[in-house]
């Protein structure tokens, strides 16, 4: 975390997911410059060249799926959180998201209001 300001970068393609996210994030008073991507290539760039202390991509994207792009950084993940924010989540994607390095796997249509800004906000403090 840089000067008290959480660095995420958002990777999904749905402009509604994505203003659900930054909603959510801001409604829970968690101060965050959120950047978005909507490819793996695109993400995979940004994330070797910034960091950031969260990723969460979706698993279905335009050019790849998100495993790829775990697969990608699992490496270089540090001290970065990865989450998968899904439509998909039946326990096997769950089960593959976590074994290439997801911290968390959370259901799009259940977990943006509360539970990702909870997680948020624990590693936060």
């Amino acid at each position: 975390m840089k000067n008290n300001m959480l660095d995420i970068l958002l990777v999904d393609e749905s402009s509604y997911i994505v203003f659900q996210v930054k909603n959510a994030l801001a409604n829970q008073g968690i101060k965050a410059n959120i950047d978005t991507v909507e490819t793996v290539e695109d993400a995979t760039t940004y994330f070797m060249s910034k960091h950031p202390d969260f990723v969460i991509t979706d698993l279905n994207l335009p050019d790849q799926s998100g495993i790829e792009l775990m697969k990608a950084i699992r490496k270089e993940k540090g001290s970065s959180k990865l989450y998968v924010l899904t439509h998909f989540t039946i326990d096997a994607f769950r089960d593959m998201a976590i074994l290439h390095g997801a911290d968390s796997f959370l259901d799009k249509a259940n977990d943006i209001d509360e539970k990702l800004p909870e997680m948020i906000k624990s590693f936060a403090a």
